[in-house]
This record gives structure tokens, sequence and C-alpha cells, in this order.
């Protein structure tokens, strides 16, 4: 989540503590916000002003003064910080709270945390799932599994991108069963987790996003399946017909019609160029070589990075055509 009031590394202590007192609610926010940069022996003065901070009566300033106690990692500020994600009746504030309190790091908040992920508001919720897994990611996993049948869609999303960041392959038989849900952004979120695990499961939700408009969730899906594909290869898996055969040729198909496509965007066509090298077909290395040529630095650089993610192939993988 992106900061709505910057913080500025700039202000002194004693101007930041001075604004804090101001009239004007976006000034006192970036105060709260400059304090999150104290160091040496700014540092208590501005945790005392931040902690009177969490009591202003606007939420920006709330906000911006927990995500500086969880910059400066007060854990003095745990209980204060529980109370906010519980109580306070502004959303962001409440985010802020959460998100502070996965920076703190301090075990002390796990109850308030996996009551949040529970039973808080589904802006909570979200929140809750990553801080959770911060905190200590084994004992996350059983919680993050469950969530993934929460009935907010960014809490199912939440859980499974932690779920994928915690890498428990115990957790691949939940986020295939999420493949299936309705909405094509948790369907994506749950297709790179497994894909995170190296279950390839979830080739055909990463053929589905490649195939999209979208260049962010395009590249990411081909950059998530290619290690993947690198993994089968090198267990060996994938050359004989069965459960593989349809995932492998799914991601085939996606990966051709990238490559095929005339006024696609050549890091997509890097990317699903170093999947069909991966896949043993021989366009995927002719379109690389190609690609190769580009003037674009980009182009060249991740052409440098997927033939990193290649390097040390054994023998090909056999796909359907």
């Amino acid at each position: 989540m992106s900061d709505l009031h910057p913080r500025s590394r700039v202000l002194t202590l004693e101007a930041a503590l001075r604004d804090l007192g101001s009239a004007d609610p976006q000034v006192r926010a970036f105060a709260a916000g400059a304090l999150g940069s104290a160091e040496g022996e700014d540092s208590e003065p501005a945790r005392a002003a931040l902690h009177k901070a969490l009591r202003d009566d606007r939420g920006e300033v709330r906000y911006a003064a927990a995500l500086s106690l969880g910059e400066l990692g007060d854990r003095d500020a745990v209980a204060a910080l529980c109370d906010q994600l519980e109580a306070d009746g502004d959303r962001m504030a409440r985010q802020a709270a959460v998100l502070a309190l996965a920076m703190i790091g301090d075990g002390a908040a796990w109850g308030r945390l996996e009551l949040a992920l529970e039973k808080g508001p589904a802006d909570v919720r979200y929140q809750a799932a990553g801080a959770l897994a911060e905190l200590d990611p084994a004992r996350a996993r059983p919680l993050l599994e469950r969530a993934l049948g929460d009935s907010d869609a960014e809490v199912r999303e939440a859980a499974a991108t932690a779920l994928g960041q915690v890498g428990d392959p115990a957790s691949a038989d939940a986020l295939a069963a999420v493949l299936g849900d309705k909405r094509r952004e948790t369907r994506a979120e749950a297709a790179i987790a497994l894909a995170q695990l190296g279950d390839r499961r979830s080739l055909p939700g990463l053929a589905e996003l490649a195939g999209g408009r979208d260049l962010d969730v395009g590249l990411s899906a081909l950059m998530a399946a290619l290690p993947v594909l690198r993994g089968a290869r090198q267990r060996g898996e994938g050359t004989e017909a069965g459960a593989s055969a349809p995932e492998l040729a799914a991601i085939k198909a996606a990966c051709v019609r990238v490559v095929d496509r005339f006024f696609g965007h050549p890091l997509l066509k890097v990317w699903a160029a170093a999947n069909l090298a991966a896949l043993g077909d021989p366009r995927g290395e002719h379109v690389l070589a190609r690609l190769g040529k580009s003037r674009r630095a980009d182009v060249r650089g991740s052409i440098e990075e997927a033939r990193a993610e290649l390097a040390g192939r054994a023998r090909p993988i056999e796909a359907a055509e």
C-alpha cells in the first residue's frame, strides 16, 4: 500500500515537533511522517510525539503516526496500535496500524492480528494476512489457508499472496482450490502463489494471465511460470503423457500467442520466448536472439535476466502442440 501522505526526510526534529501543533491537519500529517526518519538521540522525543499523534482527531495524522512508529520499531507502541487497528474509524489509519505492527515484528501483537484476520472489517483482514505472515510464517499458514475462503475477494487475494511468500508446499492444495474462484484477480494471485511453490497446477492460470492486455500482470505471470518450468525440467518431469501435459500445453499456447502478436510488447515477448525455450520449443531461442538486437536497454536487460533463469538447463520438456 502506497503512502497517501508523503513523509519528508528533510524536516528537522524541531520543525516536525512544532508542526505537530499546527491547526492544519495536512501539516500535522506531514510532520508525523517526517518523524519516522528520526535517528539516535532524536528517536526518543520523536516516539513520544508520535504516541500523542496516534490520538489526533484526524485520520490522516493517525495514519502517518502509525507508519512512523513502525519505521522506528517502537515496541512500546504495540498496545496502542492494536487498539487503533480494532477501533479506529478511519480506514487508512486502521490499515496503517496493521502495517506498523508488521514492521515492529513483536509477537505480542499476534493474538490481536489473528482476531483481526478472523473478525475484523475487510480492509483490516486484508492487511492482517500479510502481517501475520511477516510475524511467523509457519504459524500463520493455517490461518491464511482458512482466509482463502473469506467472503471478501481482496482478503482471499491477500491470503494467497502471503501463502506464496511463506513458501510452504503444504499450502499447494489449498491454493489450487482457489484457481476456480469466480474473480479473475483472485485466480491470478492463487496461480502466482502456486508458481512460487513450484507447482505445475499454476500454469493454466498463468497462461490465462499472460494472454491479457495488462502488461504488468502478463509479465508477472510469464516470469512466475519460468522457474516452474525449469524446476520440472530439472526433475525430468513432463516428458511423458500424463497429468502435466495439459498444463504444459496451456502455457506453451499462451506463449506462442504472445510472441506471434505483431504489436505485442517486447518485454512480454522476452519472457514468453524464455518459457518456450524452457519447453524445448526452438521458437523461444529464435525470438530471444532476434530481440537481443533491440536498441532498448530494458529489453536487453530482460533477456539477460531470462537467460540467467534458464542457465543450466537439462533435457527439454515435451509439451503438446
